[in-house]
């Protein structure tokens, strides 16, 4: 155990906090008990207002997986996938559920019979007119980027369907979104779970009250972790303009540092972080529940790791 900046740095094993990219903390696991035990009316308008035409399951990878299974693709068909960074790295929750059903790929071929477009980390994809002029079926992926749009306002409508991912935006332990954008699909065509709907409902209802808030805090955060960690060379891997909210604080630097060791480093106290692979870059949390010291203790922890652990 040391002190650092009036942090404690490398606790007992059982005394560590923890940090999430969710928002979920222990506290909330009796919060969420009461709402669903409160008289708390599920506001379907405030719901089809995010959602629209949707269904809800256990997780978003649930969600994908029955969007892709509407489509009778074969073993040899594949999905081209296209991100708002333009980086090559797929995390294998979406990669996984495609290889249940067809192969995927990061470049048009003949094979080529969708189209996933992944708007990353609350980052909408800028060139969807280029997407739509291929004549394909779309899939568009905002599981981290739910409050995220474009210029047009019209990010999570472009597809026949759309992914979300609410526990990456609210603090519960599960839930997942498939949004249905098109006619030629219903509600009714997708198996679901009863007890699913009523708890999601009622926990969606409930958070999405605080949209408003939870988008200025979020930005508030990013902004906080970027007045902390530019002094150490890292610059914010995205700019956001007012119509998208990250979903983490990503940071890239020039320098030559050893990312992998500082993810190990935070990830033993108790911090959630990754690394961009294929970039110099990593990111942490930003969610709306963190505090102003919550954000000192995860870039203090940073900043010891690269002054004073060596």
């Amino acid at each position: 155990m040391q002190l650092y900046d009036q942090f404690v740095i490398n606790p007992d094993r059982f005394r560590g906090p923890h940090y999430n990219i969710s928002p979920f903390s222990t506290q909330w696991v009796s919060k969420n008990y009461r709402i669903l035990q409160s008289n708390l009316a599920v506001d379907e308008e405030l719901i089809h207002r995010y959602f629209g035409r949707h269904v809800f399951f256990e997780n978003g990878r649930s969600a994908l997986y029955n969007a892709l299974s509407t489509y009778n693709l074969s073993k040899e068909d594949e999905v081209y996938i296209v991100t708002s960074s333009g980086n090559k790295y797929i995390s294998g929750c979406v990669t996984g559920e495609i290889e249940k059903i067809c192969n995927w790929s990061r470049q048009l071929s003949d094979k080529t019979k969708l189209v996933l477009v992944n708007h990353e980390f609350g980052v909408a994809y800028k060139r969807m007119d280029e997407i739509l002029n291929l004549n394909l079926p779309i899939i568009e992926d905002k599981a981290m980027s739910l409050f995220s749009t474009d210029d047009n306002q019209k990010t999570g409508a472009y597809g026949d369907f759309t992914i979300y991912s609410l526990s990456k935006f609210f603090p519960v332990q599960f839930g997942g979104v498939l949004q249905i954008n098109t006619g030629r699909y219903s509600v009714n065509q997708f198996k679901t779970n009863s007890k699913i709907t009523d708890i999601l409902g009622k926990w969606t209802s409930f958070y999405l009250e605080d949209a408003g808030q939870m988008k200025q805090k979020r930005k508030d955060n990013h902004a906080q972790f970027q007045a902390e960690l530019s002094p150490l060379g890292f610059e914010s891997r995205f700019v956001y303009p007012e119509t998208e909210i990250p979903s983490v604080y990503m940071c890239a630097t020039s320098s030559n540092v050893d990312l992998d060791g500082l993810k190990v480093f935070l990830q033993q106290n108790g911090v959630e972080a990754s690394i961009f692979y294929g970039e110099n870059a990593f990111f942490v949390p930003v969610h709306q529940n963190l505090t102003t010291e919550d954000i000192l203790f995860i870039t203090s922890l940073i900043k010891y790791y690269f002054y004073e652990s060596k």
